[in-house]
């Protein structure tokens, strides 16, 4: 058994992680969604810079640099703007469940872009559970913005393709740079791509209440800042298969605190779509389909 303090840290991501989704639902209420996408990508990008320079990490150049813009782009600039404006139309807890199916796609992928990364019976079995659970889920909720609803579970979708690209581009490239260095590069470029859709919601209706201000705080401190850290932590201290069953704790509270806290819906379609993929993330898991390095750079400050 791991010792108490890997337990405790494991546990700790899976709450914080778990968690945020609800935050950024609690925040775009108040502010639109790009909007507050954009305010926590710069906010992740000075707390990080800080850090590294702090403890004088070499920030990523050349190559390096341009890998970790690739991966910003797609683990913060495009990521949280399909998350933070799917959430007005899809429920938390389901969103999370989309980012679920990130490792399996990982797992796919690595197949033919990482050397000695094979595919298996179960990972293919893990994939196939994966993409019904996906198409299961695309188009649900059945809303009153129906078209709103598919584009954004079809984005989410693609979404969850995209970290495994950067995770891929993570393992291959940037395995050895400084870790707080190279996402707080990541970070600032994802916020560029985040600026002008912040800029084109500017004149909608905005108020920063208390909720919406705590709910920024804590996405930016425990969500990206805590997390990271912790996620980097525990993929050095427990075997890639245990640490990649995150991915199923993390939905499963998503979708509780959703569902009882925030009063969301689950219909029977979601539940079954929600089931599919995490049996999906079981089984890639107990395959061992996550490599330290690919598990660590897939979850972008991305859980949400």
């Amino acid at each position: 058994m791991p010792p108490y303090r890997v337990v405790a840290g494991y546990a700790l991501q899976v709450l914080v992680w778990g968690s945020t989704w609800a935050a950024i639902k609690i925040g775009i209420e108040d502010v639109p969604p790009f909007v507050f996408a954009f305010e926590r990508g710069i906010a992740v990008s000075i707390v990080l810079t800080a850090l590294a320079l702090l403890l004088r990490q070499r920030f990523p150049r050349g190559r390096e640099l341009a890998a970790a813009a690739v991966v910003g782009i797609f683990n913060t600039g495009t990521s949280w703007a399909i998350i933070f404006w799917s959430e007005q139309y899809v429920p938390s807890g389901i969103v999370s469940v989309f980012g679920a199916t990130a490792p399996v796609w990982t797992a796919f992928l690595a197949h033919y872009l990482v050397g000695g990364d094979r595919l298996s019976a179960l990972k293919l079995g893990g994939l196939a559970l994966g993409l019904v659970g996906t198409a299961v889920l695309v188009g649900a909720p059945e809303t009153a913005e129906g078209a709103n609803t598919v584009i954004a579970t079809a984005l989410l979708a693609l979404m969850a393709v995209t970290w495994a690209v950067a995770a891929i581009l993570s393992s291959r490239t940037l395995a050895r740079s400084a870790p707080l260095a190279t996402v707080a590069a990541g970070t600032w470029v994802g916020s560029l791509v985040l600026a002008p859709f912040a800029v084109s919601q500017l004149g909608m209706p905005m108020r920063w209440s208390t909720e919406s201000l705590l709910a920024l705080g804590y996405l930016v401190i425990f969500g990206s800042c805590v997390g990271l850290v912790l996620n980097l932590w525990l993929y050095r201290k427990l075997r890639p298969t245990t640490a990649s069953l995150t991915q199923v704790l993390i939905p499963a509270e998503a979708i509780l605190i959703g569902t009882f806290w925030l009063g969301e819906p689950v219909s029977g379609r979601m539940f079954v779509g929600a089931a599919l993929v995490v049996s999906a993330v079981i089984l890639n898991a107990v395959a061992g389909g996550v490599s330290p390095a690919a598990g660590a750079a897939e979850t972008p400050v991305a859980a949400g």
